[in-house]
């Protein structure tokens, strides 16, 4: 397996949707994005980012805010759900430098299996100052203080919705996502 294209693994994932080859596009360009781009840490913007283009193609999904366990580790994250199953995108870089498989409708695509991780579970000491304050920002104003561009993170959205053959207009998604909230998952 680990010398199949992680987007040809990804398309073997027993994972069902009416628009499961708009969802497998959209996660590789975000994730290719990604690369070009790494952040390590950027779950939050990434989760966003990646939220924002599932929705203009009309594919439900959750933004999820939560804490993960892995091992005997907690740690703060966003990631995406679509139909109860976890994309994560971000998890391949993290803000204490360690590096994952992308997770891909519940697996880990470097395996092939289903990642061991718990999404949503509530730590001894719950958020830290940073995820705090991703909870308590409105999306809109979330997504318009994304420091390295005038348009905020809406310009990496409109980007990568380029290769999506996508055509946004970012004062339409201001709008559009002003009663946007994260699901708290915990």
């Amino acid at each position: 397996m680990v010398n199949k294209s992680m987007s040809i693994l990804a398309s073997e994932i027993p994972f069902s949707h009416e628009q499961n080859k708009e969802i497998l596009k959209t996660f590789f360009s975000v994730v290719d994005y990604y690369k070009k781009y790494p952040n390590p840490g950027a779950c939050h913007l990434i989760s966003s980012i990646f939220y924002v283009l599932l929705k203009e193609q009309n594919i439900e999904n959750e933004l999820c805010l939560g804490e993960v366990k892995t091992g005997d580790k907690y740690f703060d994250h966003s990631w995406i759900e679509i139909n109860g199953e976890v994309f994560d995108i971000a998890i391949q870089h993290t803000l204490d430098g360690s590096e994952n498989s992308l997770v891909y409708a519940g697996y880990e695509l470097l395996t092939g299996e289903k990642h061991k991780r718990i999404y949503g579970i509530s730590s001894p000491v719950g958020f830290d100052m940073e995820a705090e304050m991703v909870k308590d920002t409105p999306f809109v104003i979330y997504m318009n203080g994304y420091p390295q561009f005038k348009d905020g993170a809406w310009k990496i959205v409109k980007d990568i919705s380029k290769e999506l053959r996508l055509k946004l207009d970012i004062d339409v998604l201001k709008d559009k996502y002003k009663d946007t909230t994260r699901v708290l998952k915990s």
